[in-house]
């Protein structure tokens, strides 16, 4: 097809370039159904558009590229928090994304979904951390990257703009990162798939590298770690940690919340040595809950603290297992 309402027409899915002799003085619906067939636009924008070039099919199709251009900038004040997000991911590194759209019935399209899985696949192709890790990919280079690997295709941006043309509401490519396990093995978990042809899209993920010292694991001791870096990937999507461990947590937030619970210490009127006792226990609290390490695993039997289990696993397993960074993405958040 079109693309959205992107190429010229008579490109669009090997049609002929159109004579002259097609240029109509009046619009017929045939001509009118051939162009909505062509670029996917609204039977209304059709008519416009043909009726404005005087019915030659080439110029109407740039007409609704232009147009559907002019609707992407405008559409892009507009809020984008639904949307997917996309995993591709090998035993040792991987690529998350997240598409934003105004809608979950976008959400649900097959073309916003294939878009989703091929942004993925090209944030794939981003060279990985050189060891263990995880970082943000930046966004402006990346957009300029061509969408699939076959030689002269469209950019990542062209295409997007082309699918705002075509959906009619505001997409973005919200933010992408990178993850890798060397040595050591990754985990993923997607969440809320809707398309059994693509489990790896769906509207929350995450993705943690789990890191295993100097000694890349053995095949025996990778079917243990597999099922471990999965189970903890899925615990991240339930619990949603902010940050690996206390060190993660920037002395800002620290300070803040510090400053919170003193203030509510001291309208209990007890004195400053029972405050500070009550304010360091709260502090504990608060990095149980909000830091990877420290939580309660939610999957695992028993749930057992994260960090007390990963000791435990790589004692067994004569490895120092570390957990070198994790990524989590729910749609909007």
């Amino acid at each position: 097809g079109v693309q959205g309402v992107g190429g010229a027409v008579g490109r669009l899915t090997g049609a002929p370039v159109l004579s002259s002799s097609r240029r109509l003085s009046s619009v017929s619906t045939a001509l009118i159904k051939e162009l909505r067939q062509l670029s996917g636009a609204p039977i209304s924008d059709c008519k416009k558009a043909l009726e404005a070039e005087a019915g030659d099919l080439d110029k109407a199709g740039e007409w609704l590229r232009k147009k559907g251009a002019a609707k992407a900038v405008e559409k892009s004040d507009r809020d984008a928090n639904q949307g997917l997000i996309g995993v591709i991911a090998n035993d040792f590194d991987a690529a998350i994304v997240e598409v934003s759209s105004e809608t979950d019935f976008v959400a649900r399209n097959e073309a916003f979904q294939n878009f989703v899985n091929d942004v993925t696949a090209a944030a794939a192709r981003v060279p990985p951390p050189p060891g263990s890790g995880v970082f943000d990919v930046t966004l402006e280079p990346f957009l300029g990257q061509p969408l699939l690997e076959a030689p002269g295709g469209s950019s990542i941006e062209d295409s997007l703009a082309d699918l705002v043309g075509k959906i009619r509401e505001n997409i973005s490519v919200r933010r992408a990162a990178r993850a890798a396990a060397l040595p050591g093995v990754i985990g993923t978990y997607v969440h809320g798939s809707t398309n059994t042809s693509l489990p790896n899209v769906g509207t929350a993920a995450a993705v943690v590298s789990l890191g295993t010292g100097e000694a890349p694991p053995s095949e025996e001791a990778m079917e243990r770690l597999q099922p471990l870096a999965r189970r903890l990937a899925m615990h991240i999507v339930a619990a949603k940690p902010k940050f690996l461990n206390a060190d993660a947590v920037p002395t800002e937030v620290i300070d803040k919340e510090v400053a919170i619970l003193r203030e509510q210490a001291e309208g209990s009127g007890k004195p400053e040595n029972v405050i500070e006792k009550m304010v360091s226990g709260k502090m504990r609290k608060f990095m149980q809950e909000h830091t990877l390490l420290e939580q309660q695993h939610m999957v695992e039997e028993d749930n057992p603290k994260v960090s007390q289990l990963l000791d435990t696993v790589g004692s067994e397993l004569g490895l120092q297992l570390t957990l070198d960074g994790f990524v989590m993405y729910k749609t909007g958040k």
